[in-house]
């Protein structure tokens, strides 16, 4: 399974309007003249950083977020038997434990009789198809754990200013897009929003560099 993620639109967001994230003038100055003389995005990262947190272009001054290496296809399916283990917490050496979630589940994907004629094959589709338009979709996706990384620092769900007051850009939180579709995941719009998230997170300590995708 390799579909494309494409860009996801329609903001459905309950959370209320977060602490503001400001640019200070020296930052804002800085970045602007980066953004003059080199025609480029100004990124003070932290020095020692332990995290990444990729900024992926959409659209012309639009950027998504992914926590690590960005989506770009869906995850290959896995085995039976790693979908067993790493996704439903069954342990199959478990002969007792396996043959009770056979019972249950032998009609609903059509598995073998015989535990090596199916655990090393792909988990069935509509099983894979499930995890990837719901825990992966909401939780597991570089994109949802971005989303909550961001929320969880109570950086703005809102419009950035500087301290001048003065808009930067948006940061923008999406909590699904529309019924049926539970894709989480958190942009940015603006070039100077991603100077002032990296400004943001240097001041929380947090050791995470922003490194800009395409």
């Amino acid at each position: 399974m390799s579909t494309k993620l494409s860009r996801r639109h329609f903001l459905i967001t309950g959370v209320s309007a977060l602490a503001a994230c400001f640019l200070p003038a020296d930052v804002l100055r800085r970045a602007r003249q980066y953004q003059l003389d080199h025609d480029d995005i100004l990124i003070e990262e932290p020095t020692g950083w332990r995290h990444t947190l990729y900024a992926n272009l959409q659209d012309e001054n639009h950027w998504q977020f992914s926590l690590g290496s960005p989506s770009g296809e869906f995850p290959e399916a896995p085995t039976w038997r790693d979908w067993l283990e790493n996704y439903q917490g069954i342990d199959v050496d478990d002969r007792n434990c396996l043959a009770e979630w056979v019972r249950e589940h032998r009609n609903c994907y059509h598995l073998g009789r015989k535990s090596e004629d199916w655990l090393d094959s792909d988990v069935a589709y509509c099983a894979w198809e499930n995890y990837l338009e719901s825990e992966y979709a909401w939780r597991d996706s570089p994109e949802a754990k971005a989303l909550d990384y961001l929320a969880g620092l109570k950086l703005a769900n809102r419009e950035i200013r500087d301290q001048s007051g003065r808009s930067v850009g948006e940061l923008k939180y999406y909590y699904g897009v529309h019924p049926g579709n539970d894709w989480h995941f958190a942009e940015a719009e603006g070039e100077l929003v991603l100077p002032a998230i990296q400004h943001r997170l240097r001041e929380l300590g947090e050791n995470t560099r922003i490194v800009i995708g395409v």
